[in-house]
């Protein structure tokens, strides 16, 4: 993955966590361990692809 890519992941995985902190209203119900989840699992299934070589 590229570094830009990486970078926003980290971005966004921050935001959720300080989101959840802060008790925001929209992660208070498990919403932000679902965003979470999803980030995880496009992450592994982009990494799979990179090194299948089919990006």
């Amino acid at each position: 993955m590229s570094r830009t890519t990486l970078t926003i992941l980290m971005a966004t995985v921050l935001l959720i966590m300080l989101a959840v902190i802060f008790e925001l209203s929209f992660v208070a119900r498990g919403g932000g361990v679902l965003l979470i989840a999803g980030l995880a699992y496009a992450y592994v299934v982009s990494k799979r692809h990179m090194e299948r070589g089919e990006a």
